[in-house]
Parts: structure tokens; sequence; C-alpha cells
């Protein structure tokens, strides 16, 4: 669907937009244009204009051409550390003419209503945050779905960005249970509710009864419901809970006096993804700081779950925090040099690898994981493709923001001088983390007793029936990705996105033979093929 430009503002930037050192007319990406009558503050939101040029995969998107979307937008800069930069991250939310919120599906991602334009600053790769939320959603979680994109912003370019999912309670995004003030007894009060893990300052949460590891009471933050929005009966219940868990995991039994061990509280799976991503990644934040844990009612799984991920722009390598550029050691531990914000930091990551039951079940899910997400060829394979994909608006970026060779944060010496270099550091530096846990990682998979779910087992295989087949063919897809048809020859005939579940194909049209069918997520493949006999 095209719109009809109701804003003058956007005739002038559909012709070229003003570039330090170049002009700006195009994008292989989309192309998001804001428009506001003042500078934009850390906070209130002020009131602006979008518009999105988009005219598909594999198009030129041109300045020149018809937006694909409009509307009113309040906008403000995010983020703590990052807000000293020039290139800043955005936090928006679509309006009505009315000045209303409104739901929207930009870029075909989840229709919601609050979006963030992420500048990904502190990283030269640029590649660092939307890898680690594909690592993280191809272990079968969610994690914020993202697209690339060019950013002009009152008339002059501001380089490359992922516009971004915020982290919301929705149906597409943290998919648990609606809270309403009159959900204050039995199943409806149990969930679903999700917290955060961040600095104290002027922030509404709770104390817990257990202490951090600096040995201040362990802080939570409310997040969902808001903290002017939650009954004293949802609140009560919540802290209560998440006592009971830290009460059980932190005793010298795993037990707490209730009689429950941890493990009836929390989806071990989770955890144990949660914590394999941020010591891959060996992000100093990880555990303490932009955390999200979350619950859903009993009745829908009511287990306590961590996530969704979120900052992961110090990572791989980037900071000398808490020695996160070395390769070797613990994050979880946070017992390296300059280790901080240990008031937020909780101790039952600690005491967990103390237990035999999660870290075998730790153990498991690494070596399965190695096998396909974790693999450093699909790795370095999602490194090449973005690098390549990304040539053109990675060049304009770093023309408008020479960071490439300067040291803007707390980055380790000696300083790549070239792009090439970045993305060599990077791989390097990963090559050797995936080495050091392979040789460190503690647990025996062969003693693994949780009997939970196996997400990773999803990606075994894909199935298809019948087969052969003279009609049509139903496949069983095991996880979100482009599903193609090839021929035998390799030509591809079709590429459609598809989810987990069922998809039938008509084959009437198509000539008796073998055929190929391919899912391709970020990292992981699995394909098959059938036979069309008519």
């Amino acid at each position: 669907m095209k719109y009809i430009i109701k804003h003058l503002w956007l005739l002038s930037l559909l012709v070229s937009a003003k570039v330090f050192g170049q002009n700006f007319d195009s994008s292989t990406l989309p192309i998001i244009l804001i428009q506001t009558n003042q500078e934009i503050p850390d906070e209130p939101k002020i009131e602006g204009n979008i518009g999105i040029i988009y005219n598909g995969d594999g198009t030129i998107n041109a300045l020149s051409d018809t937006l694909s979307f409009e509307s009113n937008v309040a906008i403000e800069t995010r983020g703590n550390s990052t807000q000293g930069f020039e290139k800043k991250t955005y936090s928006f939310e679509l309006k009505t003419d009315n000045w209303v919120d409104k739901s929207e599906p930009l870029l075909g991602m989840g229709k919601e209503e609050d979006w963030i334009l992420h500048a990904m600053v502190i990283d030269k790769s640029q590649l660092r945050i939307p890898m680690s939320f594909d690592l993280f959603r191809s272990m079968g979680h969610y994690a914020s779905d993202y697209r690339f994109v060019e950013l002009v912003l009152n008339g002059e370019y501001q380089g490359l960005y992922i516009l971004c999912e915020k982290i919301k309670r929705d149906d597409d995004r943290v998919d648990i249970a609606r809270l309403d003030e009159d959900d204050i007894a039995g199943d409806s009060l149990t969930g679903g509710y999700i917290l955060r893990i961040d600095w104290w300052d002027e922030q509404e949460g709770f104390f817990s009864d257990f202490e951090s590891m600096s040995g201040d009471p362990q802080f939570f933050h409310w997040y969902y419901p808001k903290a002017d929005e939650i009954k004293d009966q949802q609140a009560e219940y919540i802290m209560n809970h998440i006592d009971l868990f830290q009460e059980a995991v932190l005793d010298p039994s795993f037990t707490n006096s209730l009689g429950k061990k941890y493990t009836d509280y929390i989806d071990l799976s989770v955890f144990a993804d949660f914590l394999l991503i941020n010591e891959f990644s060996k992000n100093s934040d990880g555990y303490k700081l932009s955390t999200y844990l979350h619950k859903d009612k009993d009745s829908k799984d009511g287990r306590i779950k961590m996530g969704p991920i979120w900052d992961f722009d110090q990572t791989y390598g980037l900071s000398t925090v808490c020695s996160s550029h070395q390769t070797d050691g613990w994050t979880y531990l946070q017992n390296q040099d300059d280790c901080t914000d240990l008031e937020s930091m909780p101790l039952w990551w600690a005491r967990m690898m103390e237990d035999p039951v999660f870290v075998n079940h730790l153990k498991c899910r690494w070596e399965k994981a190695k096998e396909n997400q974790y693999n450093e060829d699909s790795i370095f394979s999602w490194i090449d493709s973005n690098v390549l994909n990304l040539q053109e608006p990675l060049d304009r970026n770093f023309e408008r923001w020479d960071f490439i060779g300067e040291q803007i944060w707390i980055e380790p010496d000696p300083f790549p001088q070239t792009y090439v270099g970045e993305i060599d550091y990077l791989k390097s530096w990963i090559s050797n983390r995936i080495a050091w846990i392979d040789a460190n990682i503690p647990g025996n998979c062969d003693e693994d007793v949780v009997s939970t779910h196996n997400i990773l087992d999803q990606f075994e295989e894909l199935k298809a029936y019948p087969n052969p087949t003279n009609d049509e063919v139903r496949f069983e897809v095991p996880f979100e990705g482009n599903l193609k048809l090839i021929t035998l020859d390799g030509q591809i005939l079709f590429t459609k996105k598809v989810s987990q579940g069922s998809e039938v194909l008509d084959c009437r049209n198509l000539e008796n033979g073998m055929y190929f069918i391919t899912v391709e997520s970020p990292f992981h493949t699995s394909s098959l093929r059938f036979i069309l006999q008519k």
C-alpha cells in the first residue's frame, strides 16, 4: 500500500538529503525519514512525523519514491552512557492524526506502537546487537525483531541504524497474559509479569529479601505492569514468588521453606540459554543491567523465564569493563578487572553453577547449540553475509561518523584501523571464546536429568507428507525462516518467509520430478526432497 503524502515537510526530503561529504538519494535498505520542529531531547517525547520508503526486498529505495508508510510520532533520545555521542538512539511512538497511540506492523514486523531506532554507535562492526538477537531467537526464545535501515533526520543523513521492537508485553513480543486491574485472585493473578534488573537511580520497584553480589538487597524494577498501574495484590504476589525462588536457589539444599526446589520455579532451559548467550558474548552487563525476566499465568506455563535479551553493544571483545575483551573467564562470577554495579548483580547465577542439575543441562544445551547456532562456520557465514549486504550503507555511515580507527568508548588496544580489521577482530575473538568455553564449561551431558521440552530438538528436521505426492504436499516447518522451493538443477522457483508450523504447497502447476525444499534461519538450515508424480 502506498500512502498519500499528508505532510509538506516530506516533499523536500523526497529529493535528496544532506550528507557530510556526499549526496544521499537511494539505498538498498529501507529509508526512514523523520522531521521534528526542534532538537530531540532525552525526555519528554516531542511531536514529529515519520515516513518510510521501502519497495520490497532486493529493490532500490530512492528518496524520490512514494512513501510506503507515513505517521505522526512522539520521539525522544534513548540510552544512558550513549547519550553523549552525536549519533543518537531514538525511541518513538506512532500516533494518529489526533495524536492517539496507534499500532502498525513496520517493515513486516509485529504490529505495535513503540519502536526503537538503535544507533549501535559503540560497535563499529554494526553487527553485535542484531547477531545476538538472532542467536537467542534461533535458540527458540523471543528477541526483538529488527531491520537494518538508513535514517534521515530533519533533512540530514544520520547513517545506518536498526529499527527494532521495544520490549513490550504483546502477542508479537513477550507473549504472556495481559494483567488487568481486576486480575487480583486465582490463576489470573499469577501472570503475566515482566521485571527488569538495572541501576537503582530514580526507578520504581522493590527490594527482595535476598542480597545481591554487593551485599545490598537485590532490587527489581517494575516493567509490566507499570509502577503506577500494578495493583497491591499483584505486587505482593510477584514479590513473594521471586523471593521463594531466591530462597530455594540460595539454600544449601536448593530447597525453600515450602519444600520446593528452585527448579520448580524456573524454566531451566531458558536460564541455561540466557547464561550461554551472555557468556559466549562475554557481556559484562548481561546479568545486572538492562536485564529482563518474565512470568506467565500458572495455567500457561508459569515458570520464570529470563529475557528478552537487550543490551549487547559492549560485547564480543569490544570493552575492557570486567575484562570482557579477554576471551577467558566467566562473566557470571564478576571477578575480573573493573567489574562494577555489583549492587544489581544477582547471586543466583553463581549458585546455580554449583548445582549438577543445572550444569549438566547447561553442558547439553551448549553441545547441541555448537552443532547449529554456536557453530563457528555458521556464525562467520552470518557475519560475511551481512557485511556484503550492508557494504554501501556501511561506507556512508562511516563517512558520516568517522569513528573507524579511533577510541570512542573503552575499547582495548590496539584499535583496528579499517572496517575489515574490525570484522577480523570480531571473528578472531569469537573463535577464541568458543575454544575457551569448550575447554572450560562444566557438566556432563550424559547425566542431564532435566525432563523439560528441549527447544533445540526443533531444529532436527523438516518433514513433508505425502511424499511422493500428486497434487499438494504439507510441510512441518521446525523453525521460523525462509522457505525455498528448488529444482533438481538448482533453480529457485520461489522464496517465502514461514513460521514454525504447517505449510501447504500446491504442486498442480509443477512438472513431474524431484524437488528440494529448504528452510533457512540465520543459524540453521534444514532441507528435504520430495517427488511429484501426477
